[in-house]
């Protein structure tokens, strides 16, 4: 194979390379979306409209959230009704829903509860919503071990003797 075919193959892989499936920009942001998110997390998809109430199932190694839409969209102003004990809450448009997310203070483990009350863009009355959650304890993280260093055999002592200079006579 001479220079022009070893050209021509690594440009012709560089751009088959390039053709490949690459993640969109929603998608890059969707998985960003998902940055610190509690490694068990389960909560329900409430219907506002017949119960307003929500669940949510986390460990305390980060955040859980509950997803609500105003029909195709996400609802416009969200305010917190009652505020948890043991956590914080946020609320932020992810794509065309919801997201309220709720995060226990410092691994709190137990029960916490919170009320939101969300507002259409078209105004109107809001949606109030009720969220019980349930936090365990997360991964504890790994325990290092201090380093042992190796014994070493004591070494014996050497008496050493100074002897005094005698003076000249």
């Amino acid at each position: 194979m001479n220079h022009r075919h070893l050209a021509f193959a690594a440009i012709a892989a560089l751009t088959v390379q390039g053709c490949a499936v690459q993640p969109t920009a929603s998608q890059m942001a969707a998985d960003e979306m998902l940055e610190g998110q509690a490694k068990t997390c389960t909560a329900s998809t409430p219907d506002l409209k017949a119960s307003p109430a929500a669940t949510i199932t986390m460990t305390n190694d980060g955040w859980c959230g509950v997803y609500v839409a105003d029909g195709s969209k996400p609802f416009a102003l969200a305010l917190i009704g009652t505020r948890p004990t043991h956590g914080q809450v946020y609320v932020r448009p992810v794509g065309s829903r919801t997201r309220v997310e709720y995060s226990p203070f410092g691994r709190y483990s137990g029960t916490d509860t919170f009320s939101v009350n969300l507002r259409s863009a078209g105004g109107g009355t809001d949606q109030p919503m009720q969220v019980a959650v349930t936090i365990t304890p997360g991964v504890a993280p790994a325990v290092i071990e201090p380093e042992t260093k190796p014994t070493r055999k004591p070494t014996p002592t050497r008496r050493t003797t100074t002897r005094r200079a005698t003076p000249a006579r």
